[in-house]
């Protein structure tokens, strides 16, 4: 067993996570004006995909971010948050972060209805319609094959949400906003994690501010990827319980929720990079033994595999063989689009980067840094929860766009990754004195959320 982590030095480092901060808010001020003034091109039509201008910028955007984010900033300066319970907290930044999604659609190009119900924004409502559901799971890859792109391109646990949702409302409207509220579900399943991992509610509470005020989900809310970081940071929140607990039962629930990942979008699979490193440092730390990890880490891949033939035997659904026909999919259709390799390659981390905000990519980089520049070997540096968040996110975003599916779009594909660049910078702003760095991330990236929600077509009906 290695020796406990270092601590994190916060004190030596402030003038360096300051530094990041101030450098972060100015490009991301850079970024908001390029918007305003439609110079910023997200992708080149040359390369198969750029998202165009939908509004020109008029002052009244501005006048509706300040009025957005009123809520946030009065809950941030609020002299009485440190005393109140948590499960409080967390309830009054929901209805903040509610509140800013209701007011950022007045500025919007479209409705949230009308980006539901559109093909050619999102097909799962429609290709709902046309087919039943036993009829999908039955002989999915061949009523997919004439569906719509998305319909298309994608595995049934996203229609599947439609005709759950059609259970409780067969109006759109309604149906849109319960899409919403299920992705703004995520910021309680990040308190959570983050809370488990780092033990620091402060942190925490961070963390979900900063899920509900990411750039790119807002984007992108109703599209059905939006969902997507709820399922992944569930699936994180019970593999740190069975790090903790050395249950079986816990690792066999991971087995479960991993197929209903897969199920519903197979892509974040690749966020096992993180796992392992957690899991890794969970053994080093003396957290569960080798030797119980290897044995329930088969009971994983078990539950996985005997829930993946409990539903081939009881709707005919094929998990392995559909996947496989949506990897074919997916890269004849970077063919027949002109999605050269070579550019995305380059492009796609840019441009996710600018989907996770500015502000959190200059404090990821700090707090990444002064960790591992900080005392101790490099194993009890990154032994850090921290630094193997860091690590292994990198790690992941190096995969993810070395393995060339994903060739533009990532701001909307890899929005589940993005949830967890936020976490270094909510360590960040909860280790430096007082809340300036809170406020400052919030507003950079609600601004950055309000201009490009109004101006850009991130999705278009």
């Amino acid at each position: 067993m290695t020796q406990a982590p270092v601590p994190f030095a916060v004190r030596r480092e402030d003038r360096v996570l300051r530094g990041a901060l101030l450098a972060g808010a100015a490009v991301s001020v850079a970024v908001c004006g390029l918007i305003a003034a439609q110079w910023l091109i997200l992708g080149a039509s040359r390369a198969g995909w750029y998202y165009g201008y939908q509004q020109r910028f008029g002052w009244g955007f501005v006048a509706v971010w300040l009025l957005a984010l009123l809520p946030g900033v009065a809950l941030l300066l609020d002299a009485r948050a440190a005393q109140r319970r948590a499960g409080v907290s967390l309830l009054l930044w929901l209805a903040a972060a509610g509140w800013m999604q209701v007011v950022l659609r007045s500025i919007a190009p479209y409705t949230l209805e009308t980006l539901l119900t559109s093909d050619g924004a999102s097909s799962f409502y429609g290709f709902a319609k046309q087919q039943p559901w036993s009829e999908v799971l039955a002989h999915f890859v061949r009523v997919t094959r004439t569906a719509p792109l998305h319909a298309q391109g994608n595995m049934p646990g996203k229609v599947g949400l439609i005709y759950l949702l059609q259970g409780l409302t067969t109006r759109p409207d309604s149906m849109a906003w319960l899409i919403v509220a299920l992705s703004s579900l995520g910021g309680l399943l990040m308190y959570r994690f983050v809370d488990a991992l780092f033990a620091d509610r402060r942190a925490a509470l961070y963390a979900a501010i900063l899920y509900w005020f990411y750039p790119a989900r807002l984007f992108f809310l109703p599209i059905m990827n939006t969902i997507t970081p709820v399922l992944v940071l569930g699936c994180a929140c019970l593999l740190l319980r069975w790090l903790r607990t050395g249950r079986t039962a816990d690792a066999a629930l991971l087995g479960a929720a991993s197929y209903g990942l897969v199920f519903f979008e197979p892509l974040p699979l690749v966020i096992g990079l993180l796992f392992a490193a957690l899991a890794l440092r969970a053994i080093a730390l003396g957290a569960i033994p080798p030797q119980r990890f290897a044995f329930q880490a088969i009971a994983v891949l078990v539950t996985f595999i005997a829930v993946s033939e409990a539903v081939r035997a009881a709707t005919g659904f094929e998990l392995v063989y559909s996947l496989s026909q949506m990897i074919a999919r997916a890269s004849a259709f970077n063919e027949v689009a002109a999605r050269p390799y070579g550019f995305w390659a380059l492009e796609n981390p840019a441009e996710f980067l600018f989907g996770v905000g500015a502000c959190q990519v200059a404090l990821f980089a700090a707090v990444f840094r002064s960790v591992m520049r900080g005392p101790g070997s490099v194993r009890q540096r990154l032994a850090h929860p921290v630094a193997t968040v860091c690590a292994g996110v990198l790690a992941v975003l190096i995969v993810v766009d070395l393995i060339g599916i994903n060739r533009g779009e990532t701001i909307r594909l890899w929005i589940f990754l993005g949830c967890f660049f936020q976490i270094p910078a909510a360590v960040a702003c909860a280790t430096l004195p007082g809340r300036t760095a809170i406020v400052t991330v919030v507003a950079c990236s609600s601004l950055q959320a309000a201009l490009g929600t109004a101006m850009i077509g991130f999705v278009v009906a």
